[in-house]
């Protein structure tokens, strides 16, 4: 559910993104979804695994690894850095971090409360319906807000601050509404 887009802010060596991975899947399923050769059960199976995956990739984290001299062979999104709020008595992972900084209730209500406070998605980005499109924003929003200051180089754990959580919740509501209203207008095109 995600592809390892690769950086390094060190110059250390980079490796691409390995195959099958979140692009190949979703193109994959896209497919799937409008062939008339493809069965009831498959089209479903590969619906719900393209609505996950359309989420995932507008995560900025599901779409990037970090190269440097503490993550040779890359951080994996963010799954190698550790960070902490102060007091720091305790450690997550960053990507652990942005998977949930919108919130992890698993209540319905609480779900549908909180996707009405998403502001409303650029509808000139929202018809942007190419998921490498998509994929490159999220590997820029990566570098442009995840991997900054306290964030640095290695392995942590690197204290966040409240101006980062600020700007980290404000770049994952506007990815997530983007993400639904993309994902809607591929389902409406898909099932015309």
């Amino acid at each position: 559910h995600f592809i390892n887009l690769p950086f390094s802010p060190d110059h250390t060596a980079l490796v691409g993104p390995r195959s099958p991975n979140a692009q190949t899947q979703i193109a994959l399923f896209r497919h799937t979804l409008t062939s008339t050769a493809s069965s009831d059960s498959l089209k479903s199976y590969d619906l719900v695994w393209l609505i996950h995956l359309v989420a995932d990739v507008h995560q900025p984290l599901h779409a990037v690894s970090r190269f440097d001299k503490a993550h040779m062979n890359g951080d994996d999104g963010g799954n190698g850095v550790m960070v902490c709020s102060p007091p720091c008595t305790a450690k997550e992972r960053l990507h652990a971090f942005w998977d949930t900084v919108l919130g992890v209730s698993m209540d319905p209500t609480t779900a549908i409360e909180t996707a009405k406070q998403l502001p409303a998605a650029d509808p000139q980005l929202a018809a942007i319906s190419d998921e490498r499109v998509w994929i490159q924003e999220s590997f820029e929003a990566a570098q442009m807000h995840v991997y900054v200051s306290p964030i640095g180089i290695g392995v942590g754990p690197f204290e966040l601050t409240d101006s980062y959580k600020a700007v980290a919740h404000h770049v994952a509501g506007q990815r997530l509404a983007l993400a639904g209203t993309r994902l809607a207008n591929l389902l409406n095109d898909a099932f015309r």
